[in-house]
């Protein structure tokens, strides 16, 4: 059973189903619950100025609090406590991947779909990368 699980979240629907999922194993399990959300960085070919990305980070980042605060808001009206992370990174799935092995985490809890271009397809692109990099377990929920 798992002792660290790993939330990645993006706002989605799918991305809370994982955390209720997360949390019912921590239920059972006394499993720490870690939730975190990746800002994607934009390629530097795309951005005019310094200044444009620094503030698109800026409210990137404050979006991304506000989001994570909601979380662990809900979790804790569940009776739960959580820890909450905001990676900067670059691309979703490596900077998931890292973060897992870097803190030690046994199992990643995920959506199947996220908020992507991509979401119609059965399994979305971060979560499929996600699956095959990583080296502990990875729930995926609908």
């Amino acid at each position: 059973m798992p002792s660290k699980i790993l939330v990645p979240v993006d706002g989605s629907k799918y991305s809370k189903k994982a955390l209720e999922q997360a949390l019912s194993i921590a239920k059972g399990t006394g499993a720490s619950v870690t939730v975190i959300h990746v800002i994607e960085t934009p390629p530097t070919v795309y951005v005019e100025s310094q200044k444009v990305l620094d503030s698109a980070m800026a409210k990137y980042k404050s979006e991304s609090a506000r989001m994570l605060d909601e979380y662990k808001a809900a979790a804790e009206e569940l009776g739960f406590r959580i820890d909450t992370a905001i990676v900067a990174e670059g691309d979703p799935a490596a900077s998931i991947v890292a973060f897992c092995e870097k803190g030690g985490f046994d199992m990643i809890a995920m959506g199947s779909r996220g908020h992507g271009k991509l979401k119609e397809m059965v399994l979305g692109s971060t979560t499929s990368k996600v699956l095959r990099q990583a080296k502990c377990s990875v729930l995926i929920v609908k």
